[in-house]
């Protein structure tokens, strides 16, 4: 059994009980989806676990900002992202843990494919940045939106897309359907032989769904389950502040989880 995470935004809090349900499901791998940065107070503790726990990792859309430009961010997003780059960037006279965890942000992949699935942050069409909504499902109609029919077809072949980014957990399928955790039986869902599906994992450390629960999946052959895991989000919030650097407002969203 495989831990798929992403979205860990430095929040120290969430992952160390995410990674305590992993060890007690005795998962054999964890795969990260990126954004192990970004928004938090606790960079510098995530990208270290995540460089010595997770067999990969990849670029999120905040990794590209830390080490390019934070284009197209708020306000909030982009102070998060100066705060994230003075704390983790190495000088000359760094230890070797520091510099190590940069270089380990600076040599992520886009995507990974492993058993045949592929792996992205965002979309297959666009790795760190296109987000794939609910919205862009019509239930009724059973329609796609341009923007996920391109997805779909740019899978290169493959039948199962796991993506992260948007922070809302959910499984899409080509014949238009959007189905949350809460609307499987178990929160399992069955990747299915005869038809494509994209399934976002939902986000570890700043969850957007309105449940402030920390949110990962575990991958069992071609079963995929969703956990919730409680965790202190009041410390995380009370960090952030405190952190003359970070917006308050990305503290007070953990006490929402939206």
């Amino acid at each position: 059994m495989i831990a798929i995470v992403s979205d860990l935004h430095s929040n120290i809090e969430s992952l160390t009980r995410v990674l305590e349900e992993i060890d007690r499901l005795k998962c054999e791998k964890i795969w990260c989806l990126g954004d192990i940065i970004g928004y938090g107070p606790d960079p510098a503790q995530c990208v270290e676990i995540a460089r010595k726990r997770f067999e990969f990792s990849l670029v999120g859309n905040h990794e590209f900002a830390l080490l390019n430009e934070a284009l197209g961010f708020n306000k909030a997003a982009t102070s998060a992202i100066k705060y994230t780059r003075d704390t983790l960037k190495p000088g000359w006279f760094s230890g070797r843990t520091k510099k190590a965890n940069w270089r380990y942000l600076e040599n992520l992949p886009t995507r990974v494919e492993r058993d045949g699935m592929l792996f992205v942050h965002a979309s297959p069409a666009n790795e760190t940045e296109e987000y794939l909504l609910r919205m862009d499902v019509d239930e009724v109609m059973r329609q796609l939106s341009p923007k996920l029919e391109a997805a779909f077809e740019k899978m290169d072949g493959k039948n199962t897309c796991f993506v992260g980014h948007t922070h809302y957990p959910g499984v899409i399928t080509e014949d238009a359907q959007f189905m949350a955790p809460s609307d499987l039986e178990g929160g399992e869902f069955e990747i299915p032989l005869d038809k494509k599906c994209i399934i976002n994992v939902g986000s570890t450390g700043q969850p957007r769904d309105g449940d402030t629960r920390a949110c990962f999946v575990t991958l069992d052959g071609q079963r995929v389950r969703y956990h919730r895991i409680e965790y202190d989000y009041e410390t995380t919030c009370k960090k952030i502040l405190a952190n003359g650097a970070l917006e308050d407002s990305l503290g007070e969203r953990l006490l929402r989880g939206a």
